[in-house]
């Protein structure tokens, strides 16, 4: 009887034991979980996580720290120089949600006020004065400030010094420390006068960039088929002054390929050069433009994308050359015997020769004015008989070369069979397909290859 009491009295604390524990295991939510906080004077941030997340109270601080920063507000100010970009809604929402990026790494001085969890989500709960926060932005913005004139200075000077793409590298990497504040007026004194530091310095990189003044050639002539030198692509860059300016990054495109673009650097003298391979376009005109890549520029000064896309609305210098395409010229040498015996007539050079003008290319009276000579040497000679017919073989070349004696097309040893009661009309016959496989083929081939320019040779 003793020991069933001492049992029951053992079974009874567990019970109670455990209830307790559960209770204990799973408080109530406290109410800023439930609904956020409204304090007077501070900036309130919230974060959770799920437990089964890595490092999951680490992941609640930062979300409380993004949200936070969401809660910091950003305007744009009249003054300010984004205040210019207000009509371009897509730039203005990148740049608050960068700005509030920025916050969010720079916050500090906030406090927790309290955390809570359950089995499943871990909750924490900061604060930050906004007395506090205006106080430390205040200091953060007057150490930006001056970093940021020291850009500028050294940007003035190379702009007096007529080095723009230094001005350009300088006023950029000015904007890299006042960025968290380009949406507000930012005050400063530069030798002695009072600026609106961010406009002034935007004023300046779109100065710089419109002074710039990029000269090449406004026309010049070249053949299909053949390439444009550098000699005769070559731009200059000067500023408003007429100084050659260096190590201007600039971007070559040809209207006749959309896939081609160069990019080359201007020298001491301001000079940049481009080529093309091969003008392969049938058009009569075609259009060289030269451009300043200020997307250069800007990656050489900074990676920030914000920046980046402001500067990018500023419209580039930029120069045409019009390309008038003139066709190249062939000279038809021909060879042409039969059973071998000289041709009184040249089938062959008659019908290359026609075919030639048909494509809209002409031809030459003397092979020095050609541009490329055709080579044609054909022969005729027995080859058997069957049963009543006669048969010959031709042994067909055709070689195209151009001035520089480069070899452009070949056709080797294409023997041609043909038959006849009588040997002579076997290789007449033998003489019409050869003008067949001209007219179908063997023109088209070469024109192609002359189009294609001499990377096919």
């Amino acid at each position: 009887m003793k020991r069933l009491i001492v049992l029951a009295a053992i079974t009874s604390i567990l019970f109670g034991c455990g209830s307790s524990s559960k209770v204990a295991e799973i408080p109530p939510a406290p109410s800023w979980v439930q609904s956020r906080p409204n304090l007077p004077g501070y900036y309130v941030g919230i974060g959770s996580a799920r437990k089964s997340t890595p490092d999951y109270q680490q992941a609640a601080k930062q979300n409380a720290l993004a949200d936070m920063a969401s809660d910091i507000s950003v305007t744009i100010s009249a003054k300010s120089v984004l205040n210019s970009f207000e009509t371009q809604e897509y730039f203005s929402e990148d740049f608050r949600q960068s700005v509030r990026a920025e916050a969010q790494k720079e916050l500090e001085g906030y406090e927790v006020v309290s955390t809570w969890e359950d089995q499943n989500t871990y909750w924490i709960y900061f604060r930050l004065s906004k007395d506090k926060y205006a106080k430390m932005v205040a200091e953060k913005k007057a150490t930006a400030t001056a970093k940021s004139l020291d850009f500028y200075d050294k940007a003035i000077a190379a702009i007096n010094a007529n080095d723009s793409k230094t001005a350009l590298l300088m006023l950029i990497r000015a904007l890299e420390p006042i960025k968290p504040y380009l949406n507000e007026s930012i005050a400063a004194n530069y030798n002695g006068k009072d600026i609106l530091l961010s406009n002034e310095i935007i004023n300046q990189i779109t100065s710089t960039i419109n002074s710039l003044i990029v000269s090449g050639p406004d026309e010049l002539t070249a053949k299909l088929g053949h390439p444009i030198k550098g000699s005769e692509l070559t731009y200059t860059v000067k500023n408003k002054n007429g100084i050659p300016q260096n190590s201007i990054p600039l971007k070559f495109t040809f209207s006749a390929n959309s896939y081609l673009s160069k990019s080359s650097t201007t020298n001491n003298e301001g000079k940049a050069s481009f080529d093309v391979e091969a003008v392969r376009s049938r058009k009569k005109i075609e259009t060289a433009k030269v451009i300043v890549d200020v997307e250069s520029i800007v990656k050489e000064a900074t990676r920030d994308f914000a920046i980046s896309k402001a500067i990018s609305r500023i419209k580039a210098p930029t120069t045409e050359t019009r390309i008038t395409i003139t066709r190249p010229s062939f000279y038809i040498a021909s060879d042409e015997k039969n059973l071998n015996q000289p041709l009184n007539q040249t089938p062959l050079a008659d019908a290359l020769r026609s075919n030639i003008l048909k494509l809209g290319f002409p031809i030459a009276d003397n092979p020095n004015d050609a541009d490329f000579i055709v080579n044609v040497t054909a022969n005729t000679k027995p080859a058997g008989r069957a049963n009543q017919y006669i048969q010959v073989v031709m042994n067909l070349d055709v070689n195209v070369q151009n001035k520089e004696g480069n070899l452009v097309y070949t056709l080797s040893n294409r023997r041609i069979k043909a038959s006849h009661f009588k040997a002579p009309q076997a290789g007449a016959n033998a003489y019409k397909d050869a003008v067949e496989k001209i007219n179908s083929s063997i023109v088209r081939e070469i024109i192609t290859r002359v189009i294609r320019g001499d990377r096919a040779y």
